[in-house]
């Protein structure tokens, strides 16, 4: 069992609000949107807006050369190797560490206070964004993140408790806006696009429901 400090108090009383979206348009709404629909979701292709490039594969960066760590001080030698460290952890489909996995196995478990006291309130309330163009709707699961994140960790900061008061899409988040803030950093890459981008509609190309393991049908083939 490894146990570390991953989320805060949940602050009592704070209100939620289930939130609705538009009608998905017929094309993706954003530049990052319509690149991702154009070319799939396993190619590691260079996003040309800023020269960035997504690799196919999480790689892990060990000590040495990670540009954080001092290669030539001797206490780098004290150090797990990263590798080393997450070796035994369940991965995603780009090689990255799939969190919620290894918090639905038990190999992590995380504190709710520096006490070490009480438990994480977990609130089971799935919200559906729908102004995703092409790309299958997402679903965003509050459960999977309630169970290590406090309710301030994201509100009122990050994202406004009201509909329709948060502008997202995709070109933002890639920038590290709204979901931005924590995925492609400490949680999993941008570039897993099914992990929320998982619930296809009548306008999502073939490709995506074949790769979610959905048969195609008359609503969804195309």
């Amino acid at each position: 069992m490894i146990r570390g400090l991953l989320a805060l108090i949940f602050v009592s009383g704070v209100s939620m609000y289930l939130l609705t979206a538009c009608t998905p348009s017929s094309n993706s709404a954003t530049r990052s949107a319509q690149y991702v629909v154009d070319s799939g979701i396993s190619e590691g292709k260079r996003w040309r807006r800023d020269n960035r490039h997504f690799a196919v594969e999480v790689k892990t960066e060990a000590l040495a050369t990670d540009g954080i760590h001092d290669p030539d001080n001797d206490a780098i030698h004290t150090l797990q190797e990263p590798a080393e460290a997450l070796s035994a952890f369940p991965l995603g489909r780009r090689g990255d560490v799939d969190w919620v996995k290894a918090l639905s196995l038990g190999i992590i478990e995380p504190r709710a206070n520096l006490l070490e006291q009480g438990q994480m309130t977990v609130l089971d309330m799935d919200i559906m964004f729908k102004n995703t163009g092409q790309m299958p709707w997402v679903k965003f699961p509050h459960t999977a993140h309630t169970q290590w994140l406090a309710c301030s960790n994201c509100h009122p900061a990050i994202f406004i408790e009201k509909k329709g008061a948060n502008k997202l899409s995709m070109d933002g988040i890639l920038a590290g806006e709204h979901c931005g803030r924590c995925h492609d950093k400490v949680a999993f890459s941008l570039w897993t696009c099914e992990r929320c981008h998982n619930v296809p509609h009548e306008g999502t190309p073939k490709r995506w429901n074949e790769s979610l393991g959905i048969p195609p049908t008359p609503a969804t083939a195309n």
